[in-house]
This record gives structure tokens, C-alpha cells and sequence, in this order.
């Protein structure tokens, strides 16, 4: 069934989406009836729009103001109207030559994507390892910093290295933390903490009598340690264009001083940002997911594509701006980005 109850209000509907999106101002009556060939008057888009209200696909600040779009509208607008355009040759050209010519390992091939993913939709690009919720691990070490505070320092197989403050209950000297490391360096990497975890628990049942209180150290540590990378700060895996994150705050629709602050606050919850790009990652196309919630007038749109990882699951990339983002242009630079990384990894 559709959505709308005649063509005119899809009309019109998409009309203000564009209007409102090239602009950013709430849209008129009179403008809709001055740019678009609509055959209508003033009076009746007016009609029309307040209909489009009802429905909750668009909100008007006060009644002499113009229309823009609900997150629900834009919601509508991007699953059912949004027609793409095809990717630009010289952007795909650029795509194609920047990870061609990578230099390093995983983790700069990530970089490099976040910064061009920027550079390309002048928004804050992002990209997901693959098997974020999984990390694979080619080293975990812990060192003694206190008597209440121990490092454990994990590398992981894409080559970022990830260090977090662990508060176990007890004292551990660094020669009981050396058994630890000792015991973990004859692990075959790569390999997970779960992995760890559930291979103590098969070794503390053979060999129970003799290992028991080292098997009960490293339980204990690695346990604590997956906690810790998937607090809030453990963003192993997750990489931001630093960029991208200026163009943000200088986008006109964070230019008062609560959107800037809600912008802050949504890249400090790197959390959030990871769980919206967990979103598409179980798919196989380009999705668009709005939020965080509260970032401003208009929030927060992020378009993201999972791509394949090879053995170690899917990633994600994509790119975050306000909600009224070229999806058009957007989506296809996206699509192009996860199918070349992708391929990359299938090799």
C-alpha cells in the first residue's frame, strides 16, 4: 500500500525534501509554487502540507513558518523516494588509486579509507574493522603499574595496538603477571579473548592440580580485559577521520552552541557510533541509520555499507553529517568504497 493517498502528496513531499536539503531552511508554500512546475496555488500546497503534517512527515516551528522535514519524513524520503546518481568517474578514479598504492597493514588501509571517505562528501568519514564484536588478537601483554592498577596491552591483527587500565580485585606482582604473559605467548595467534577464556576452562579441567592458580590468573585478566574493550573507550577496530570531525562542527546545522555540544557528546560515545554501524553490517547493501538522537535541530545521519572482512567476518564504512546530506551522492561513494576494500581483503 503507499504511503501517500495520492501522487500530489508525494509531489510535494519530495519537493521540500530537496528543497529543504539544497537550503536548509524550512520551505514555503509560495517557493514550492515559484520552483516547482506543481499546477497548484499557494493555497492549495498549503492544503497539501498540512496533510504531509498529519501524517508526521514534516514539522512546522510556528504557523507562519514553512515546512521541513520529521526524522520520519526523512526516513520515508530515503527508503522510498531517493533516486542516486552514479558514482563520478574521478571519484571513482581516486578510490581506486589511493588503495592501490597503500603502504602498511590493515590498520592504515583504515585510515587512509576514513580520510578519503572525508575528503569525498566533505562529512566525517568512519570505518569498522572487520569482526569489531570479535577482535582478533596476535598479542595480549599485562604489566604491573600499581598495586590496584594493571596494563594489558593488546595488539591487535590488523596492527592497532590497544592499551587499557585494568583494576583487578587482587595485587598481582609482575612475576605473577609474567606467567600470565609467558602462558599467552604459546597461544597460536590469532585469537580472540573469548577464545582465551573458554580454552582456560578446557585446560583448568585436565590439568586442574598443577595449573589451577595460573589458569585462574589469566581467566581472571582476560576476562577483564574483553570488559574493558567493550567499555565505552574500547574503540579497538573503530577508526574516525579527524578531519571529517571539523568540517562537522563548521556545518551550518551545528552553528549554535547546544548543536555543537551535542556534537562533542556524540563523538566522545564512540559506543554509539560503533552499535550504528553494527547495524548494517548483517546486510549487503547501503543503509542510511539516524541518530544519535538530541545532536542538534535536525541530528545526525550516518550512510553506511557493510563490506566483506574475508575469514574474520564483516566490516563497516561509512559517513556521518546532519540529516539533510546529499544522500544521492553520498550513497554511491559509499557502495564504490565497500566494494573495493572488500575485494581488497578477498584476496
Amino acid at each position: 500500500m503507499s504511503l501517500f493517498h495520492n501522487q500530489r502528496q508525494r509531489q510535494i513531499f519530495e519537493a521540500v525534501v530537496r528543497d529543504y536539503i539544497r537550503t536548509g531552511e524550512p520551505v514555503g508554500s509560495r517557493n514550492l509554487a515559484d520552483r516547482h512546475a506543481l499546477s497548484l496555488s499557494p493555497a492549495s500546497i498549503r492544503k497539501v502540507l498540512a496533510e504531509l503534517e498529519t501524517m508526521g512527515l514534516l514539522s512546522q516551528a510556528h504557523a507562519s513558518a514553512g515546512r521541513a522535514p520529521t526524522e520520519q519524513g526523512f526516513k520515508v524520503y530515503v527508503d522510498h523516494i531517493l533516486k542516486v546518481d552514479g558514482l563520478a568517474p574521478e571519484a571513482r578514479a581516486l578510490i581506486d588509486r589511493s588503495l592501490a598504492a597503500r603502504e602498511g597493514g590493515e590498520a592504515s588501509v583504515f585510515g587512509l579509507l576514513t580520510r578519503l571517505l572525508t575528503e569525498l562528501t566533505s562529512h566525517v568519514g568512519l570505518v569498522m574493522a572487520p569482526g569489531r564484536d570479535k577482535l582478533w588478537l596476535k598479542r595480549v601483554y599485562f604489566v604491573r603499574l600499581t598495586k590496584s592498577q594493571i596494563l594489558a596491552v593488546l595488539l591487535t591483527e590488523n596492527g592497532v595496538v590497544q592499551n587499557r587500565i585494568l583494576t583487578p580485585a587482587e595485587d598481582y606482582s609482575q612475576s605473577d603477571l609474567n606467567e600470565v604473559n609467558v602462558y599467552l605467548e604459546e597461544l597460536s595467534p590469532p585469537y580472540t579473548l573469548d577464545e582465551i577464556r573458554s580454552g582456560l576452562l578446557s585446560a583448568m579441567g585436565r590439568e586442574r592440580s598443577r595449573f589451577e592458580e595460573i589458569f585462574r590468573r589469566v581467566f581472571q585478566l582476560a576476562s577483564q580485559a574483553q570488559t574493558a574493550m567493550e567499555e565505552p573507550g574500547g574503540d579497538g577496530g573503530f577508526f574516525i577521520d579527524d578531519e571529517g570531525r571539523g568540517r562537522l562542527l563548521e556545518h551550518p546545522d551545528f552553528n549554535d552552541v547546544e548543536a555543537m555540544r551535542a556534537i562533542f557528546r556524540a563523538f566522545e560515545n564512540k559506543r554509539r557510533l560503533i552499535e550504528l554501524l553494527n547495524e548494517v553490517t548483517g546486510g549487503d547493501r547501503v543503509r542510511v541509520v539516524f541518530g544519535p538522537s538530541g545532536a542538534g535541530a535536525d541530528g545526525l545521519a550516518l550512510v553506511a555499507s557493510p563490506y566483506s572482512g574475508g575469514p574474520h567476518g564483516s566490516g563497516a564504512l561509512g559517513v556521518l553529517g546532519p540529516r539533510r546530506l546529499n544522500y544521492s551522492e553520498i550513497v554511491p561513494v559509499v557502495d564504490y568504497a565497500a566494494r573495493v576494500v572488500g575485494s581488497l581483503f578477498s584476496k
